[in-house]
C-alpha cells in the first residue's frame, strides 16, 4: 500500500512535468524553426542588395576604364574626364567618389577635388594590384583623404599598352550606406548584421560602432566560411561583441564579398520562454493539486510505519559511515606499512648494491662470475626502483626540490620519452612562452612523466599521439579541495587510448592495482604520481572515459623566481688543446654550424667551400692541424681531398663528415669519419680521436710551427671517430 501512494504521489509531479516538458522542448523547436527562418530571409535580402551593388560598382568601373583606356594621362587629367566621374557618381548612393590614379600612385581624375600632392601609393588596394591583376579587390577601410569621409574601395588594375601596370580605377564606398540598409531590411528586435571581407575584415556592420573589427579567422562564423564558403547557418559566441548568436551568411556573387546576419540566442528564447511561463503555471497548479491528494494519503499510511523506516534509516546512515570510515583507515595503513617495508628494503639494497659494484671491481677473470653479478646488480637495481615507487606512494621519499624549467626539462628527456614509447607513438608538447616554473624535484619529476608517458603508451596498443602540456593555474579555480590557496602550474599528459571505464577509475590512484596482465605493471606508477604531487604541495587529477583517453593533471606549486640554467661541463673543463682547424663544406649553413661549435670548444677555424679553395688555403697556411671534410661536395668530394692530401700532406689528419649510409669504393684508403649530424661532444670527442692517433702534439706553441711540424699526442681518450675503410663503411 505503502509503495502505491508513492508511486501516486511520483506520478501526481512527474506527470505534469512530462506533459510540460514535451509540450515546452514542442515550442522550443517551433521558435527556433521560425526565427532560423527569419534570419535565413534576412540574409538573403542582404545577399542580393550587395550583389546588386557591387555589380553595379562593377559596372561603372567598366565604363570608366572603356572611356579612359585609350587616352593618355594628359587627356585623362583634364576636367572633362573629372566631370564625367562626378556625373558617373552622382546617381549612386552607395558611392563615396570615384578616382583614376596613375602607376606612381598620383590621383590624375576624380569625382571630388584632390591634393595634387597626395599619394595612394599605401592604400592595400594599390599595393595589391601594383603587385598583380588582383581582379575586383576590396579594400580594408579608410579615412578618405579628399572626402574625409570613412570609406572602403573596389579597384581595378590598369593596364598600359605594353601590358604593364598602368595605375588604377577605385570606386570608394560608404560602410554607412550598408549600415542603413541593414537597419531597414532587419526585422525588430535586437540583431546583427554584417559586410565582411573574406578575410574576416568588417566593412559595414549594423549596429554601427566607431570602429570596424576583424572577425577572428578561429571564430565560429570563420571557420563555417572556411567548411561551407557558399553560405550556411552557425551558432555561437561572436568573438567581436561576446554575444552568443544564430548567424546566416552567404557569399555575395563572385566577389571575396560575405554578408551575415545574426540575431541573439536570448532574443529568440525570450518568446519560448513567455510560451513556457504559461505552460509552466498550467503544469504547477495541476502538479501541486494531484500532489496534495497524494501526499495526504501517503501521510495516512505512513503513520503506521514510521518508525520502521526511521530505524532503518540510522542503520543505512551508521553503515555507510562504518565503510567510509574503513576504506579511509585501509588507505592510511596500506602507505604507512608500505613506507615502513620501503625504507627498510632500501636500505638491505643499499649494503646489496654497494658490495656488489665493490666486487665486481675485483671479478676480473672469471667471466661467468662477472655475468652472474651484473645480473644480481641489474636485479638490485631494478628493486630499488619498486622502492622509490611504494616511498612515493606512502610520501616518504627523499625530495630535493628546485626551481625547474618544465619546459625545458620535458625538452631534456624527449629523446628518452621517444625511446621509451617507440615509433608507434607521436609526441607533442603544448608549453605558453614564459612558462612560470615549478618547485620540485627535478628528477622525480622526469620519473613522473616517464611513467605517465609509459602508461598513455600502454593504452595505446595501435599507437596514438601522447600531448605533454603546461598551464599557470590557480587554486580556486581547479575545484580540488586538496589544493591549498596559491599559484600552481598545471601539467598535463593527455593521450588517445583506449580510456578507463567508471570502476576503474575509481581505482586509479590505489598501490598495486593494475589493469594489465601478470608481470607487465607493479600497479604503482599512478600511485607514485600522487604521492610525488602531494609531497611536492599539490595535486592530481584524473579524467578518462572508453574510447576518448585519458589525461593525468599534476599540480606544482608555482616558483617566483626563474630557473637558473644547468651548469654544463665545456670542453675546455674537461681538456684540450686548441687547434687550427681547416673546415671544408659547401653548405653555407653547414658550415657556419659546424664553424660556430669548434670555435666555441676553443679551435681556430678556416673555411673552404671546396676541395680545391681547401687546397688553395693549405698552401697558404700550411699551420694547419686537421681537416675535416664534407664528403658530397661538387667538383672534388670529401674523399678524393683525402686521397690529395694523402699523397701531398701525409703527416695532416683529417676528418670525413658523411651524412651517407654507404661511400662508394675508392683506392685503399682509411680515414676517420664521423656521421651527421652530430652533437659538440661528439665532434670534440671525434677530433681528439683522430689527433691522438695523428700523434699530434700536447700543445702548440705561441708562435706560428714550421710546415710540417709534428705536435705532442693528445691527451683526451675519446670514442667520436674511428677509422673506416670506404668500401666496407656503414653509417650508424
Amino acid at each position: 500500500m505503502i509503495r502505491l501512494h508513492r508511486f501516486l504521489l511520483v506520478a501526481s509531479v512527474l506527470v505534469p512535468a512530462a506533459v510540460f516538458a514535451a509540450a515546452a522542448l514542442w515550442n522550443r523547436s517551433e521558435v527556433l524553426r521560425e526565427d532560423t527562418q527569419t534570419i535565413q530571409r534576412t540574409t538573403a535580402i542582404l545577399h542580393e542588395h550587395a550583389r546588386k551593388v557591387f555589380d553595379t560598382v562593377e559596372l561603372v568601373i567598366g565604363r570608366v576604364d572603356d572611356r579612359t583606356r585609350d587616352l593618355s594621362w594628359e587627356e585623362i587629367a583634364s576636367p572633362a574626364t573629372s566631370a564625367f566621374l562626378r556625373d558617373l557618381k552622382s546617381p549612386l548612393e552607395q558611392a563615396v567618389s570615384i578616382w583614376i590614379t596613375d602607376a606612381s600612385g598620383r590621383v590624375r581624375a576624380g569625382s571630388q577635388a584632390w591634393d595634387p600632392a597626395v599619394s595612394l601609393a599605401d592604400r592595400d588596394f594599390f599595393a595589391a594590384q601594383r603587385e598583380r591583376d588582383a581582379g575586383l579587390f576590396i579594400s580594408e577601410p579608410f579615412q578618405g583623404r579628399a572626402t574625409r569621409t570613412s570609406s572602403f574601395a573596389a579597384s581595378r588594375r590598369r593596364s598600359a599598352a605594353d601590358g604593364r601596370f598602368g595605375g588604377t580605377i577605385h570606386v570608394s564606398l560608404s560602410p554607412d550606406y550598408f549600415s542603413r540598409f541593414f537597419d531597414e531590411a532587419s526585422p525588430n528586435g535586437p540583431d546583427f548584421a554584417a559586410l565582411i571581407r573574406q578575410d574576416g575584415e568588417i566593412l559595414a556592420r549594423s549596429p554601427v560602432r566607431a570602429a570596424n573589427a576583424r572577425v577572428a579567422p578561429d571564430s565560429p562564423l570563420m571557420r563555417a566560411i572556411k567548411d561551407r564558403p557558399d553560405g550556411g547557418l552557425v551558432s555561437g559566441v561572436s568573438q567581436v561583441d561576446r554575444r552568443d548568436r544564430v548567424f546566416a551568411y552567404r557569399k555575395v556573387g563572385p566577389y571575396p564579398l560575405y554578408v551575415s546576419f545574426a540575431i541573439d540566442r536570448d532574443v529568440i528564447l525570450s518568446r519560448w520562454r513567455s510560451n513556457i511561463l504559461a505552460y509552466g503555471i498550467v503544469a504547477l497548479l495541476s502538479a501541486l493539486t494531484l500532489c496534495g491528494v497524494s501526499w495526504l494519503a501517503l501521510r495516512r499510511a505512513q503513520a503506521e510505519q514510521i518508525a520502521v523506516l526511521a530505524m532503518r534509516r540510522e542503520s543505512e546512515q551508521r553503515l555507510a559511515a562504518e565503510q567510509r570510515l574503513f576504506q579511509s583507515q585501509k588507505m592510511e595503513s596500506l602507505g604507512q606499512l608500505t613506507g615502513g617495508v620501503a625504507h627498510d628494503f632500501n636500505n638491505l639494497l643499499a649494503v646489496v648494491i654497494g658490495n656488489l659494484d665493490l666486487l665486481r671491481k675485483r671479478v676480473t677473470e672469471d667471466e661467468r662470475g662477472r655475468r652472474l653479478l651484473e645480473n644480481a646488480i641489474q636485479g638490485a637495481q631494478r628493486g630499488a626502483v619498486l622502492t622509490q615507487r611504494l616511498l612515493a606512494y606512502s610520501r616518504t621519499q627523499e625530495l630535493a626540490p628546485k626551481v625547474v624549467d618544465v619546459p625545458a626539462l620535458v625538452a631534456g628527456m624527449m629523446d628518452l620519452l621517444q625511446r621509451s614509447l617507440g615509433p608507434g607513438v607521436r609526441i607533442k608538447t603544448a608549453f605558453p612562452p614564459e612558462l612560470p616554473p615549478v618547485i620540485a624535484d627535478p628528477n622525480q619529476l622526469e620519473l613522473v612523466l616517464l611513467n605517465l608517458a609509459v602508461n598513455a603508451r600502454d593504452a595505446m596498443p595501435d599507437g596514438g599521439t601522447v600531448t605533454l602540456s603546461a598551464h599557470p593555474d590557480e587554486a580556486p579555480g581547479v575545484g580540488k579541495g586538496d589544493l591549498r590557496p596559491g599559484a600552481y602550474i598545471r601539467i598535463t599528459v593527455q593521450d588517445t587510448g583506449l580510456g578507463m571505464d567508471p570502476e576503474t577509475l575509481a581505482r586509479a590512484i590505489e598501490p598495486f592495482f593494475t589493469t594489465k596482465g601478470v608481470g607487465k605493471g607493479t600497479g604503482l606508477g599512478l600511485s607514485m604520481v600522487h604521492g610525488f604531487a602531494v609531497q611536492s604541495g599539490g595535486a592530481t587529477r584524473i579524467t578518462s572515459s572508453l574510447g576518448s583517453g585519458t589525461s593525468v593533471d599534476v599540480w606544482l606549486p608555482r616558483s617566483s623566481t626563474p630557473a637558473l640554467p644547468e651548469a654544463v661541463e665545456t670542453r675546455e673543463e674537461r681538456s684540450h688543446r686548441a687547434r687550427t682547424i681547416l673546415l671544408v663544406d659547401d653548405d653555407p649553413l653547414v658550415m657556419a654550424s659546424t664553424s660556430a661549435m669548434l670555435e666555441d670548444i676553443g679551435h681556430t677555424v678556416l673555411e673552404a667551400a671546396s676541395g680545391r679553395a681547401a687546397l688553395a688555403l693549405l698552401g697558404a697556411s700550411p699551420s694547419v692541424d686537421l681537416v675535416i671534410a664534407d664528403y658530397a661536395m661538387p667538383g672534388m668530394t670529401g674523399l678524393k681531398l683525402a686521397e690529395r692530401l694523402r699523397t701531398d700532406r701525409p703527416e695532416l689528419p683529417f676528418l670525413l663528415a658523411s651524412g651517407h649510409a654507404e661511400l662508394p669504393e675508392q683506392a685503399d684508403i682509411l680515414v676517420a669519419r664521423i656521421t651527421k649530424p652530430f652533437r659538440q661532444d661528439e665532434l670534440a670527442n671525434a677530433i681528439d680521436d683522430v689527433l691522438r692517433r695523428a700523434g699530434a702534439s700536447a700543445r702548440r706553441d705561441s708562435r706560428p710551427p714550421p710546415p710540417g711540424a709534428r705536435r705532442a699526442e693528445a691527451r683526451h681518450e675519446s670514442q667520436g671517430a674511428q677509422p673506416v675503410d670506404p668500401r666496407n663503411d656503414r653509417a650508424t
